[in-house]
């Protein structure tokens, strides 16, 4: 098998960033997976002996066994994402300790990867909610604009058949709360890139409330997270 990892890929392929975002997301949630097995197992052996007796059953690399036997403040690494091909020729995976140098030095704060995540997030939830073929309301529309500006390199998008041809604006009410969307949004930034952003549409935690609002205006929605 050949093993590419992410931190050495070519910069300037034009879904890098895309790559390398789905790692960083996959890392996260195996952090948590990492910090609740731990967390379990500890409270479930106290007894130190009992703790490695119970470790050394599982199929874990040795390298793994030893990262586990030995942290105290630090998650252990037990799973680090990777991604093969079906054929297991390939598999494209993350070095934690390269990738978070890279990641610093490529970034510093805020960054393209937080956009990236939700962008990604705006369009999937998009596409979950219109496999119900919900009613055309003005909330509707605003998700339609929120998923094209997010899937537009989170710029607002409005093609000809959404503009009225006499008046240029929206020929349908895009509107939610407080917030209404304006054909004069054309090519404005949907979520705010960092604090001293004043003209983008949202921050992050305006699409978490959105999303968490939504199904109050399609009440056929709620109860239906596991079968859409």
């Amino acid at each position: 098998m050949t093993v590419s990892f992410l931190h050495t890929l070519d910069k300037s392929n034009f879904f890098y960033d895309t790559i390398v975002t789905l790692a960083y997301s996959q890392f996260g949630i195996d952090e948590l997976y990492s910090r609740g097995f731990m967390t379990f197992k500890l409270k479930q052996f106290p007894d130190r002996n009992d703790f490695i007796n119970d470790i050394n059953q599982y199929n874990f690399p040795q390298g793994v066994k030893d990262q586990i036997f030995r942290t105290r403040t630090f998650t252990p690494l037990i799973f680090v994402p990777g991604f093969q091909t079906k054929d297991a020729n390939r598999v494209y995976q993350m070095e934690p300790n390269y990738s978070a140098v890279h990641f610093i030095q490529d970034t510093g704060g805020r960054t393209k990867a937080n956009l990236e995540l939700t962008h990604m997030t705006t369009i999937v939830a998009w596409e979950k909610a219109i496999a119900f073929n919900l009613a055309d309301t003005p909330v509707l529309q605003f998700f339609r604009h929120i998923r094209n500006a997010a899937a537009h390199n989170g710029k607002f998008h409005f093609t000809k058949n959404a503009l009225d041809s006499k008046t240029g604006e929206l020929i349908k009410e895009a509107k939610w709360r407080t917030f209404e969307i304006k054909a004069s949004f054309q090519g404005s930034t949907l979520i705010l890139v960092d604090k001293n952003d004043q003209n983008s549409f949202w921050d992050q935690g305006d699409l978490v409330e959105f999303l968490l609002d939504f199904e109050n205006h399609y009440t056929e929605l709620k109860g239906t997270q596991f079968n859409p």
